[in-house]
């Protein structure tokens, strides 16, 4: 079978210029635009009418390869204000959300818009994403990320304390990024629909006990667990594979649990 070839650049197409693991660029293809790199420029108008999975060639020798950006690239280029959510643990936190096309899912803790870029691509053209923070210009920054990457339509933006309220309910999951989670558990579930997931990230070990011991003593919710995710690349070569000499430890804290309509049953009482 046939592979269906991908569609021509032209002005206005997003491309991952890729040269090697240090140097990826996202670019918006524009007339007169020049990317310029350490190994050599490129000219936009010579990325026009090739396609993703070709390649271009340098100024100064060598070639780019076009791809077709993937998320993932896109938050790697983000202006940050803040710091991240790294994508080993807001992977997990998307899978154990269960959201997908047309959800409506909430998020307290916007800051750069990393974290809301993968949200809006998940739900897709149907669903919404509302994002809440605190700081204005985390909010403007989002803003930018979001509308470089045409995402922007599918996510509400606004600066709000959620620990006094949300005006959404209905929500399917609800995401925070916030120092103190454990103060907005009431609007977490108002928010929530019965049974689904509020998925919370924190850098300490001590706000995970604070956030845990909160979400026990609320009553509405259970099933809770905490989590951290390690990744571990590896080097591959004939004969001498092994493990990258560096690895992304420890990020952050997950903590995951699911609303309820009323107090759980302790488990010696059953």
């Amino acid at each position: 079978m046939t592979p269906k070839p991908s569609r021509v650049l032209g002005y206005g197409d997003r491309v991952l210029v890729y040269i090697d693991d240090k140097r990826r660029f996202l670019v918006e293809l524009r007339e007169g635009g020049v990317l310029g790199t350490d190994k050599g420029f490129v000219r936009h108008r010579d990325i026009v009418g090739r396609r993703y999975g070709d390649r271009v060639p340098l100024s100064r020798g060598g070639y780019a390869y076009l791809l077709e950006p993937l998320p993932v690239d896109a938050v790697y280029s983000y202006r940050r204000v803040t710091q991240v959510i790294y994508p080993k643990d807001y992977s997990f936190m998307v899978i154990l959300s269960g959201i997908g096309p047309g959800s409506r899912v909430a998020e307290a803790g916007v800051g750069s818009g990393v974290v809301t870029t993968i949200l809006a691509w998940i739900v897709g053209g149907e669903g919404r994403v509302y994002g809440y923070d605190i700081r204005g210009d985390h909010l403007e920054a989002a803003r930018a990320n979001l509308e470089r990457m045409g995402l922007l339509d599918r996510v509400v933006l606004e600066k709000r304390d959620i620990r006094e309220g949300v005006p959404v309910e209905g929500l399917d999951a609800f995401f925070l990024d916030m120092p103190d989670p454990w103060r907005a558990l009431d609007t977490v579930w108002v928010a929530l629909r019965p049974s689904r997931p509020v998925l919370i990230y924190v850098p300490t070990v001590n706000q995970v006990e604070k956030t845990v011991v909160a979400l026990r003593e609320h009553g509405g919710f259970m099933d809770i667990h905490s989590y951290e995710i390690l990744l571990r690349e590896y080097i591959v070569e004939k004969g001498a594979t092994r493990p990258a000499s560096t690895m992304i430890g420890h990020t952050g804290y997950i903590v995951f649990a699911r609303k309820i309509l009323s107090e759980p049953v302790a488990a010696d009482n059953i």
